[in-house]
């Protein structure tokens, strides 16, 4: 069993939940570097951010 690092770990947990189960249920299937893993939850979360930007029901 592979433990995740507790500051990914909770980088991870503030990604909303659909993302975060994705994500983990890839992590349970696919050995995944740190840094790799890093990058993927930074990746999804500008995704997030950037999807929250364009979206009208924000305002600007």
């Amino acid at each position: 069993m592979h433990t995740i690092d507790p500051g990914l770990f909770a980088k991870l947990m503030r990604l909303p939940d659909a993302m975060r189960i994705d994500l983990l249920e890839f992590l349970g299937a696919t050995p995944v570097e740190e840094a790799q893993l890093s990058a993927m939850i930074d990746d999804m979360a500008e995704a997030l951010r950037s999807d929250l930007r364009s979206s009208p029901l924000v305002s600007h």
